[in-house]
């Protein structure tokens, strides 16, 4: 699959697809792609989930992306959805919904211990979080952060022990981004879009120090992703009908946006595309919009020393994949972009041009 260019030679980029990898199969159901983390550009971590009942989840570790992708290992649950992962280079950690009964809530985090190329169960840990599913989950220096859904919270974890560090009550918490050059913690929640920005490593009381709300377009269907990245002070949102929005973190101004692809024109369902991921590297910025697929954006400067003025964004193309196949997540990385794309399984395509 390839995007020729849409703004000329300087703006150019091409998409090559050089590898899939099939979604597994846990007791007999095909479980879905949800969400893909980088780590370097030679491996990833793939989260898997089952849309609807029973609730069926898995991991995967992947190698070699750059040469002959394979899975290093897989792992499965057949008590457990996976909504999001992330990863600090010794475990992978999970947010999810479990139906075993052993918690409160179905919400819970769990991390598994990545040794060389495989999962091993020791350190395993399991912990719980509130309402009904673990939206996504992300790592600092010390603690891992997560959000639990439309009665949840954010909440942080030391790093080490998965002790409970902190909480603060959050209306439709979807996902969590560390700005590690601002020492802040970000929220993105819906219903309406919302960012809720707070001191990274502070826990008043058992809470968090909440520092500034901001609100922003969009992100106003009911139980649909809206990722967050934070790059240059600015978090890029995946906002569901209103693209992505851009918005500055130290005074909440939209400084840029990328409309959503016109589902009209595509033939498409308007409830089939919706920008539900968003992830930047330079200036160069890919989408992905569910069934409408992944699209490619390039800005003026890079997006990391841009700073807080306005962003100036020229779309260069997209890529689809068969069947329609549904762009849930994207992270992209120098030339490699990694697609979760659902029953579609995963996706390794090489940008050039860059």
């Amino acid at each position: 699959a390839t995007a020729g260019p849409l703004a000329g030679p300087k703006n150019s980029l091409s998409l090559t697809l050089e590898a899939e990898v099939t979604p597994p199969t846990v007791d007999g159901e095909v479980i879905q792609a949800t969400s893909v983390v980088l780590q370097g550009t030679s491996k990833a971590l793939v989260s898997y989930n089952m849309w609807g009942a029973p609730r069926l989840g898995g991991m995967d570790w992947l190698t070699n992306l750059t040469t002959n992708p394979r899975i290093g290992a897989s792992a499965t649950f057949n008590d457990s959805d996976v909504s999001a992962v992330s990863f600090d280079g010794a475990f992978a950690y999970a947010a999810g919904a479990t139906g075993s009964g052993e918690f409160p809530y179905p919400a819970v985090l769990e991390r598994l211990r990545v040794v060389g190329n495989g999962f091993s169960l020791d350190g395993n840990l399991r912990v719980p979080l509130t309402s009904y599913v673990a939206t996504s989950t992300t790592v600092t220096d010390g603690e891992v952060y997560t959000t639990s859904g439309n009665t949840g919270h954010v909440s942080a974890f030391d790093k080490n022990t998965l002790a409970l560090l902190g909480q603060f009550p959050l209306h439709d918490a979807r996902w969590v981004a560390w700005d590690q050059q601002g020492g802040r913690v970000v929220v993105a929640q819906g219903t309406p879009g919302t960012l809720s920005v707070f001191a990274e490593g502070e826990f008043p009381g058992g809470s968090l120090n909440l520092l500034n709300t901001f609100t922003f377009p969009g992100a106003d269907i009911a139980e649909s992703k809206s990722t967050v990245e934070i790059h240059g002070g600015k978090a890029f949102v995946a906002a569901g009908p209103s693209g992505v929005q851009i918005v500055c973190l130290d005074n909440g101004q939209v400084v840029g946006s990328v409309p959503r692809p016109d589902p009209a024109s595509l033939g498409l369902d308007p409830a089939v595309v919706v920008t539900n991921a968003v992830s930047v590297d330079g200036d160069v910025m890919f989408i992905s919009n569910g069934e409408a697929g992944v699209y490619v954006a390039r800005g003026d400067e890079d997006f990391g020393s841009s700073g807080c003025g306005q962003q100036n964004i020229t779309m260069l193309g997209h890529v689809r994949f068969d069947d329609l196949q549904s762009a849930n997540h994207v992270d992209f990385k120098t030339k490699w972009l990694v697609v979760a794309a659902g029953l579609g399984g995963v996706k390794v395509v090489r940008v050039g041009g860059l």
